[in-house]
């Protein structure tokens, strides 16, 4: 049997595979993109920029020209253009900028008027003369025609420098953009990647998180689905061993309940055959051993009902018609107890069950405070119903103690209003077995607020 690969295994080779398709796919971009556009100028927008702001030009003023390869042929055009002289002008190309020629027009040249030089100057013009012949001029002395067709030439972008009369150069550039034409290819190889990789990487995770968001479903669900055994092995053996906890839980629960049923029902025998010996017993003695004994039925019969109703069934309940019949019961005509207007509202709990949970609730009030108010409404996708009274109210510090079984309050010690301590337990216990909260809390006023909160059937 081929062995499941583990989550490491699964997310470094993904994590492996990303990296590989993103260098791929932006190489290939870079490599397969067109050649960026070369910034070029012509001398005729640098002699405007010359004399005032043009824009798509930097000026600024510097104490010396700036350096590189200077172009002795535009410094002589635009310095006779200008009207100053060629010392007074300065072209430098960029650092870095490839030095190319300047061709008007390519022509065989049969004789060349040499102008009595040993040696070529480093820049000429060649105006052609009547019969195939030439004149080798300078480039401040080319005119019309041949003169505007070098200053109207389109270059790679190019820095001219005028000498002021203070001394100072004022110089004139091509505004270069922030990013380049490499720069940005390359950031839109990067986001051409991204947007192929998220959908894959999306997918992936997707597909990988699955077996996890499967099993925190199984863990919410209050029914014993089957917990699911896909996915990294890691996450396999996790299933496995949740679910045979979850399988000791359930028996050591179901035994539990076994254990409080079976103790709850023999005692009573016991109790009873007491009881009838008490009969025979002088008073004042007799009563209250009939009323200690009556309270120990009265704890068995709680115990009993809390073991029986953890097994009842669950069905659909309309919250507001039910609260209303338990009221009426517990009041008999008096209004210590009163539902407040609001909320329509189901739940999916056992009648029993969540009527007995109510009556606790409503006891309480009664005994320690003398009756309340109930209220119910909806709280987005949960049934609130929370019960008021002006009573004393219950300190913060023993709330949670509370709400452990068999725990009571110091009020509840008399023999008036006494139990077994199971009451708020019971409700606890309800609410967290169907998906809802129980909380107390202190009244605006005064008092207890009992919040019994379930999820809307």
């Amino acid at each position: 049997m081929r062995r499941t690969p583990s989550a490491l295994v699964a997310i470094g080779g993904f994590g492996v595979a990303v990296a590989t398709l993103s260098v791929a796919t932006t190489a290939a971009i870079v490599i397969l993109a067109p050649q960026p556009p070369v910034l070029r100028v012509s001398a005729s927008k640098a002699i405007e920029a010359l004399h005032r702001p043009v824009p798509g030009f930097d000026r600024y003023f510097v104490a010396e020209p700036p350096q590189g390869a200077r172009l002795t042929m535009l410094e002589g055009l635009i310095a006779a253009e200008v009207g100053r002289s060629p010392r007074d002008v300065r072209v430098t190309w960029p650092d870095g900028t490839a030095q190319i020629g300047i061709h008007v027009r390519k022509t065989t040249i049969k004789t060349v008027r040499s102008p009595g030089a040993a040696a070529l100057p480093p820049a000429f013009v060649l105006v052609q003369r009547a019969q195939g012949r030439f004149d080798m001029v300078a480039p401040g002395a080319a005119g019309g025609v041949v003169r505007s067709a070098l200053i109207g030439l389109p270059m790679t972008d190019f820095t001219t420098s005028l000498r002021q009369p203070g001394g100072r150069w004022l110089s004139v550039e091509p505004t270069r953009p922030f990013l380049g034409g490499w720069q940005r290819n390359i950031l839109i190889a990067l986001a051409i990647s991204l947007l192929l990789l998220a959908p894959i990487a999306w997918i992936f995770a997707r597909r990988l998180t699955r077996p996890f968001r499967a099993l925190a479903g199984a863990l919410d669900d209050d029914r014993a689905v089957p917990l699911p055994h896909e996915g990294p092995r890691e996450l396999r053996e996790a299933a496995a061993a949740i679910a045979a906890m979850r399988d000791r839980l359930a028996i050591e629960a179901v035994e539990r309940s076994r254990m409080l049923t079976a103790i709850a029902h023999d005692l009573r025998t016991p109790l009873t055959g007491l009881r009838l010996r008490i009969e025979a017993a002088p008073e004042p003695q007799r009563a209250r051993m009939v009323e200690d004994v009556e309270r120990m039925q009265a704890m068995i019969g709680e115990v009993l009902a809390f073991a029986r109703d953890a097994a009842a069934p669950a069905e659909v309940v309309d919250v507001r018609p039910l609260l209303d019949a338990i009221v009426e019961d517990m009041t008999q005509g008096t209004t210590i107890l009163r539902l407040l207007p609001g909320d329509k509202a189901r739940i999916a709990a056992p009648e029993l069950t969540f009527r007995r949970a109510v009556e606790n609730l409503l006891r309480n009030a009664i005994d320690y405070a003398g009756g309340g108010r109930l209220t119910v409404h909806q709280a987005g996708t949960n049934v609130c119903i929370s019960i008021i009274d002006d009573g004393p109210g219950i300190p913060a510090g023993d709330r949670e103690r509370l709400l452990r079984p068999f725990e009571r309050g110091d009020a509840s010690r008399n023999r008036d209003t006494g139990g077994a301590g199971l009451g708020l337990s019971i409700v606890r216990d309800f609410a967290a077995g169907y998906g809802g909260d129980f909380t107390l809390a202190d009244a605006p006023n005064g008092g207890t607020i009992a919040t019994l909160s379930l999820p809307s059937a």
